[in-house]
């Protein structure tokens, strides 16, 4: 059976084997997001020029290894979320879509991550507002938007899975956001050079944002599974 936050604090205690130390999945998940991240950040560290390069460890190259885990990592929390709202859609359905309506946004984030939708959005808007990726301004005007709309969602959570929630879409927002505003404005005081140091740590700073703010709301869902009494893993439709 699925339940939600009652308002009684020690509904919100965890048990031991809830608690995030002992997600191996998660925290296999992630090193990974270290590893990669950190070798795109050695060879810059390094000041590899064009040619000498790996490309496919640059998290700024859409074909890279980053790229491609962060592509999993948003189709993983879709696949996670739907699967949730699939399983509460029972006792709650207004909950259960929530979370279904959710896991589709994250599966539009990893087609954007991997068919560059923003991209074409922002050559359509260079110089809006002054900023070379203007796509930004419409993005977070979307983004209180939906802020707002899920604000009833959120109260139906337990404090602390709300909080981490709020916490990972910061981290992400941060990156994906703010990091793309500030970075756009140093590409273009860089004369475009992609590997300018000051715009290269932008970059690093940005994916690295990204994909570590997916990787705390995979923790956040996770751990409302448990307290909700779900199983673990992804079963749809059973």
């Amino acid at each position: 059976m699925v339940t939600y936050w009652s308002g009684d604090p020690e509904s919100t205690q965890t048990p031991r084997s809830a608690r995030f130390g002992s997600q191996p999945a998660l925290v296999i998940i992630l090193a990974a997001w270290a590893v990669f991240l950190g070798a795109s950040v050695v060879q810059d560290v390094l000041g590899l020029d064009a040619e000498a390069r790996t490309w496919l460890l640059d998290v700024g190259n859409e074909r890279s290894f980053y790229t491609w885990f962060s592509q999993l990592l948003l189709a993983l929390a879709g696949l996670l979320l739907v699967d949730t709202g699939t399983k509460t859609v029972g006792q709650s359905r207004w909950v259960g879509v929530q979370f279904i309506g959710l896991g589709a946004l994250f599966f539009l984030l990893s087609a954007d991550e991997a068919l560059g939708f923003h991209e074409k959005v922002s050559a359509r808007l260079t110089g809006l507002g002054g900023l070379h990726f203007a796509w930004v301004i419409p993005a977070a005007a979307v983004c209180v938007a939906g802020l707002a709309a899920a604000i009833p969602f959120l109260r139906a959570l337990s404090p602390r899975v709300r909080a981490l929630m709020l916490a990972s879409a910061g981290v992400f927002l941060f990156g994906a956001l703010g990091m793309e505003a500030i970075g756009g404005q140093v590409f273009l005081a860089m004369g475009e050079d992609v590997l300018a140091r000051p715009y290269r740590a932008l970059v690093n700073i940005e994916e690295g944002a990204e994909g570590l703010g997916v990787i705390l709301f995979l923790f956040a869902l996770t751990l409302h599974r448990q307290q909700a009494g779900l199983v673990p893993g992804i079963s749809l439709f059973r």
